[in-house]
C-alpha cells in the first residue's frame, strides 16, 4: 500500500515492522499536534526569513538599485520549502478521517522523517543565502568576504580585523558595506568611521574621532585628550571602529582607543599587510581583497554594470563587444581601472572609439583618466617605499614576466647590480627575499613559490620609468609571433623585453642598432634561428637571457664580441647544440648553460676569471674533461655541475670561495679525496648536492633527478644511484641521503657500514627493485645516527622488513640502538608490494617522537604494528598527529593493542576493505 505525504511517496510495507514510537490513538494525537507546531515553526521561519529578503530589496530598489539574478533563485528555492511545509501540514489534517490507527501511526512516523528532513535542508539552505542582494557587489569573493568579516566580528576572541590589498582593488568597498550591514543589523550598538590621512598625527586623529562622537577635546596635550576619549568609547560599548586607508603604525593607546575593552572591535584597511601585524591583528584574521576573476566573467560583468544606467548592465553590439572583452582585459580584474573605463566609455558608439582606446592601452599612451585616477592611485604604493633601492628592485621586476620562481626573480636583482652580489649567497639571497618580502607587504607584489605582479601594477611602474626619461620596450606575454619592427628598435633604447611570448623568427639580416641597450630580455620565446649579425650593434649589453627557446638550435658568433656582458642566461634550450667562444666576455659574473644538447663546454671558459656562477647542469651529452677549465675560476661561489660526467676532485679543490655545489664526481676515489681533504676538513661549500653512481654499461651517466637546493641553504645532500659498497664517502656533516634506482644493494646499511654521519635527518629511498630491508641495527652507521627526523620509502618491490633481523622472524628480536629511531618524526612508505609487518614490537617502543606515519599501496600489507607478545599491552605514541592507511587490500589490522595518542589525531583509512578500526586511546601527554 502506498500513499503520497507532502509529496513524498510513502511505501507501507517498508515501515511494517519497525519499533513504533507511538503507542496508542492518544499518543498518535499528541504526536499530531507536536508535528503541527514543529510544521508552523518552520512555515514561520521561512516567511520571517522571506520577509527580511522583500524588506531590504525594497530599500535597495528605492535607492535606484537592483537585485542580483541569483536573490530570485533563492527566493524561489524558498517558496518550493515553504510549499513542502504546508503540503506537509494539509497531510496531517487528513489524519482521523483516511486512515485507521495503525496507518495513523506508520504515517505519524514517516512524516516526523520528512520534517526531521526539511528542518536539515532549511538550514544547509540558509547557508546558502545571498548575503549581498544588490548586483552592484559583484564577485564571488565578495560575499565570501563578508561572511568571514562576520563570523569574526561575532568572535569575541577577535579584537581586530584587517582588510588588504592593492590600491583599487576595493578595500573600502568592502568597508563601507560592512558599516551599512552592522548598522542595518544592529549586532552593535554604534559603528564609526574615520579615513585616516597619508599624513596623519595622533593629535588629528583624535580630533576626528572626537568629532565623530561629539566629543570636544581641550588643549594639546595628547595624553590627557587620549584619556577623554577612552572614557566616551568605553560608555557606549560593543562598537566599531573602521579605520580606513591607514599607511602606518598607529598606537592605539596613545590615541585613545580602548580596544582591550570587551564589545569594542577594530576594522583596518590598508594596502600594507605589515601594518596590521605591527597592531597585533592576527593573520588568521586578516582578508585578502584580490581582483575580480576574468576567467568567471567578474570584470566583465562590473563593466557592463558601470557603462549601463542606474543599475541596469549595458548591451553592446558584436563587433563592438569583443574589442571591448579586450579592453577590460587590460584592466586585470581591477575594479577601480575597469570603473574608470566604463565611465569613459559612455556614449562611444563609433566602433573606431573602442579601437582607439584599446590600441593606446596597447602602447601604454594612458589616458588623462586612467593617468589620474588609477595609476596616481597605485603610485602612492611606489612612493611609500622609503628606500630608494626598494624601488629599483621593483622597477625591474616591471620588465619580468609573471610566474618567476622566488630564487630566479632574486638571481635576476642580482644580475642587474639592484643587490649587492659581493657577499655570500646566504646573505645575499637573506637580502633579496626581504626585499620582496617588502614589496608583497606594500602589494605591489604577490609571492609564494611564483612571484606575481598585478598588470595595472605593472603598467604604473612602467609610466614611472618613462617620465624618469628611461627608454625601454617591454612585449611581455603578448603572444607576438615575430619581434618588434626594427623602426622600434631605436638608438636610444636601453632594455627590451619581450619574454614570454610566441616569437618563432628574427628575420634574417636583423641588427639593431642599439648602443645602449643594457638588458635583453628574449626568454620564453619559441625563437628558432638568431641572425649572425644580430649583436652587433649592442656593444653596451650587459644582461642576456635567452632561455627557454626550445626550438633554438645554435647561438650567433657576434654573441663573442658582447664584452660588456655580466650576465648570460641559456636555460632549458633543449636542442641548443652549439655556442660559441665566449673567451672575451672577460666582464661575466653569471653563466648559465643548462638543460641544453651542448657535447662540449663553450671554448674559452677558461678565461673567465670574473665568474662567481657557474650553472652546466642537466645537459645529457655534455662530457667535461678533468682539469681543462674549472681550476681556473677561483672566485665561483656558485657551481652546478650536476649530471655532467667528467668531475676530479682537483677541479673544485682550489675553489676557496665556493658556498654551492652541486655535481657528479668520476670514480669513488674522486669522491673519497673530495669529501676527506675538502668537506671534512671545513673547507667545503655549505649547500652541497653531490652524486655518486657507477658507470652504466653504454659508458655514460645516467643522472638522477635533481633536487632544487638553490635559496635553501645549509642543505647538504647526496644522491647515490646504481653502485656497490662505498666505504668513506659520506660527509660527516651530511643531512638528507637519497638512494634512487640502485639494483645490487639488498641491505640498505651494509654498503655504506663504515660512515658515522651523526647529523643525518633524512632518508629517501626508491625504486630499488632488490633492497629487502633497510637496518642491521649493529653497524656503524646505525650505531652513530642521532638526529634522524624523516624515512621515506618508495617503489621497492622486494622489501620484507624494514630491520633486517626480522626477516629471519627472532623471536624476541633485538631491541635497535636507540638513537636511529629515538627522534623520527615522519616515516612514509608507498608502493612496497612485498612487505607485510611494517612496524615490529621491539621497533614501537622507540618512536615516542613520531608525529605523521603514512602507508599507501602496499598489496602484502597484514599489520601496521605487529602483534605484541603480551596481549592486551597497549601501542603508546604520545605524539602521533597523523595516520594515513590507503589501499591496501590485505590488510586485517593496524593494531591488536590499543593506540595510545594524545588527542585530535588524524585518522585516515580508505580502500583496506578486509582492515577493521583500530581502538584508540586518547590521553593528556
Amino acid at each position: 500500500m502506498t500513499d503520497t505525504v507532502g509529496g513524498c511517496s510513502i511505501n507501507h510495507e517498508m515501515v511494517t515492522g519497525s519499533t513504533s514510537l507511538l503507542g496508542d490513538h492518544e499518543a498518535v494525537n499528541g504526536t499530531l499536534t507536536t508535528l503541527q507546531s514543529m510544521l508552523d515553526v518552520i512555515i514561520s521561519n521561512l516567511t520571517s526569513k522571506e520577509e527580511d529578503i522583500h524588506t531590504q530589496l525594497q530599500l535597495l530598489e528605492s535607492h535606484g538599485k537592483k537585485r542580483k539574478r541569483e536573490v530570485d533563485e533563492w527566493l524561489d528555492g524558498l517558496q518550493d520549502m515553504k510549499q513542502r511545509a504546508i503540503d506537509i501540514k494539509n497531510s496531517l489534517n487528513q489524519f482521523g478521517s483516511f486512515y485507521v490507527q495503525e496507518e495513523e501511526i506508520y504515517l505519524a512516523e514517516i512524516i516526523h522523517k520528512e520534517i526531521e528532513c526539511l528542518t536539515e535542508e532549511v538550514e544547509e539552505y540558509e547557508e546558502e543565502k545571498p548575503l549581498v542582494l544588490s548586483n552592484e557587489f559583484i564577485g564571488r569573493e565578495f560575499g565570501e568576504n563578508v561572511r568571514k568579516i562576520r563570523e569574526l566580528l561575532e568572535d569575541n576572541r577577535v579584537l581586530t580585523v584587517g582588510i588588504y590589498g592593492i590600491g583599487g582593488v576595493g578595500k573600502t568597498f568592502l568597508a563601507t558595506y560592512m558599516q551599512s550591514e552592522i548598522k542595518r543589523k544592529k549586532t552593535f550598538n554604534d559603528v564609526l568611521w574615520v579615513t585616516v590621512s597619508h599624513d596623519f598625527t595622533i593629535f588629528k586623529l583624535q580630533q576626528q574621532i572626537a568629532e565623530i562622537i561629539k566629543v570636544k577635546l581641550y588643549g594639546d596635550d595628547e595624553r590627557k585628550r587620549a584619556m577623554i576619549l577612552v572614557s566616551e568609547l568605553e560608555k557606549r560599548k560593543k562598537i566599531v571602529l573602521i579605520l580606513d586607508d591607514v599607511w602606518k603604525y598607529i598606537d592605539l593607546e596613545k590615541v585613545g582607543i580602548p580596544l582591550e575593552v570587551k564589545g569594542v572591535k577594530l576594522i583596518i584597511t590598508s594596502r600594507l599587510k605589515h601594518v596590521f601585524e605591527q597592531m597585533d591583528c592576527q593573520s588568521i584574521n586578516m582578508i585578502s581583497v584580490s581582483p575580480l576573476s576574468i576567467y568567471f566573467d567578474e570584470a566583465w560583468e562590473l563593466f557592463l554594470l558601470k557603462h549601463g544606467h542606474r543599475g541596469t548592465p549595458s548591451t553592446l553590439p558584436p563587433e563592438v563587444e569583443n574589442i571591448a572583452r579586450d579592453i577590460v582585459r587590460k584592466c586585470d580584474g581591477l575594479p577601480l581601472g575597469i570603473s574608470v573605463i566604463a565611465r569613459f566609455m559612455k556614449g562611444k558608439t563609433d566602433i573606431h572609439w573602442w579601437r582607439y582606446v584599446l590600441n593606446k592601452l596597447d602602447t601604454l599612451e594612458m589616458g588623462v583618466e586612467m593617468q589620474e585616477e588609477v595609476l596616481s592611485v597605485l603610485r602612492r604604493s611606489y612612493d611609500n617605499l622609503t628606500e630608494k633601492d626598494v624601488q629599483k628592485c621593483f622597477l625591474y621586476s616591471a620588465l619580468l614576466p609573471n610566474d618567476l620562481e622566488r630564487d630566479d626573480l632574486i638571481m635576476k636583482l642580482v644580475e642587474r647590480g639592484l643587490l649587492n652580489g659581493k657577499r655570500s649567497l646566504k646573505e645575499i639571497f637573506d637580502e633579496g627575499n626581504v626585499m620582496l618580502d617588502k614589496l608583497i607587504n606594500h602589494s605591489l607584489l604577490s609571492a609564494n613559490y611564483l612571484t606575481v605582479m598585478h598588470g595595472s601594477v605593472r603598467e604604473m611602474a612602467w609610466n614611472i620609468l618613462k617620465e624618469s626619461g628611461s627608454k625601454m620596450m617591454v612585449k611581455c606575454s603578448k603572444y607576438m609571433e615575430k619581434i618588434p619592427h626594427i623602426r622600434e628598435w631605436t638608438i636610444d633604447l636601453e632594455a627590451v623585453s619581450l619574454a614570454n611570448n610566441i616569437i618563432k623568427e628574427i628575420p634574417e639580416g636583423t641588427s639593431p642598432n642599439c648602443p645602449r641597450l643594457s638588458t635583453l630580455l628574449l626568454f620564453d620565446n619559441s625563437i628558432k634561428h638568431i641572425p649572425w649579425c644580430f649583436f652587433t650593434h649592442m656593444n653596451a649589453l650587459t644582461i642576456l637571457d635567452l632561455s627557454q627557446n626550445e626550438e633554438l638550435t645554435c647561438l650567433p658568433p657576434s654573441l663573442s664580441n658582447l664584452r660588456s656582458l655580466t650576465s648570460l642566461t641559456l636555460n632549458k634550450c633543449s636542442k641548443l647544440e652549439y655556442i660559441p667562444p665566449l673567451g672575451e666576455l672577460q666582464s661575466l659574473l653569471r653563466l648559465q648553460i643548462s638543460g641544453c644538447s651542448i657535447q662540449a663546454p663553450p671554448e674559452g671558459l677558461e678565461n673567465l676569471m670574473k665568474l662567481e656562477w657557474l650553472d652546466l647542469s642537466m645537459n645529457p651529452k655534455l662530457k667535461l674533461v678533468a682539469g681543462s677549465f674549472l681550476p681556473s675560476l677561483t672566485n665561483i661561489q656558485y657551481l652546478s655541475l650536476y649530471g655532467c660526467s667528467g668531475i676530479s676532485a682537483e677541479d673544485v679543490e682550489g675553489m676557496t670561495m665556493l658556498e654551492y655545489f652541486s655535481g657528479t664526481f668520476v670514480g669513488r676515489d674522486n669522491l673519497n679525496r673530495y669529501v676527506r681533504e675538502t668537506m671534512d676538513s671545513g673547507y667545503g661549500p655549505h649547500t652541497y648536492l653531490i652524486e655518486y653512481q657507477d658507470c652504466n654499461d653504454k659508458g655514460h651517466w645516467n643522472p638522477l633527478f635533481p633536487i632544487r637546493t638553490l635559496g635553501k641553504f645549509d642543505c647538504k645532500t647526496i644522491q647515490i644511484g646504481d653502485c656497490k659498497e662505498l666505504s668513506y664517502v659520506l660527509p660527516r656533516d651530511l643531512a638528507i641521503l637519497y638512494v634512487e634506482d640502485n639494483h645490487q644493494w639488498e641491505c640498505f646499511c651494509a654498503p655504506l657500514s663504515s660512515n658515522h654521519p651523526k647529523h643525518l635527518k633524512k632518508i629517501f629511498v626508491s625504486k630499488c627493485r632488490n633492497l629487502k630491508s633497510l637496518f642491521c641495527l649493529s653497524c656503524s652507521l646505525c650505531a652513530n645516527i642521532e638526529n634522524f627526523q624523516s624515512l621515506h620509502l618508495w617503489d621497492l618491490e622486494s622489501l620484507t622488513a624494514i630491520c633486517k633481523e626480522d626477516i629471519a622472524n627472532l623471536m624476541p628480536p633485538p631491541s635497535p640502538p636507540r638513537g636511529i629511531f629515538s627522534y623520527l618524526k615522519r616515516f612514509d612508505i608507498r608502493d612496497c608490494p612485498g612487505i607485510k609487518t611494517l612496524l615490529t614490537p621491539s621497533l614501537v617502543p622507540l618512536l615516542q617522537n613520531l608525529e605523521f606515519l603514512s602507508v599507501w599501496n602496499c598489496n602484502s600489507m597484514e599489520q601496521i604494528f605487529a602483534e605484541g607478545h603480551d596481549d592486551g599491552i597497549k601501542i603508546t605514541l604520545p605524539k602521533l598527529t597523523t595516520l594515513e592507511v590507503r589501499n591496501l587490500p590485505q590488510l586485517k589490522m593496524v593494531c591488536k593493542e590499543i593506540l595510545v595518542c594524545k588527542s585530535g589525531l588524524d585518522l585516515y583509512i580508505t580502500d583496506c576493505p578486509n582492515s577493521c578500526q583500530p581502538r584508540i586511546e586518547y590521553v593528556a601527554l
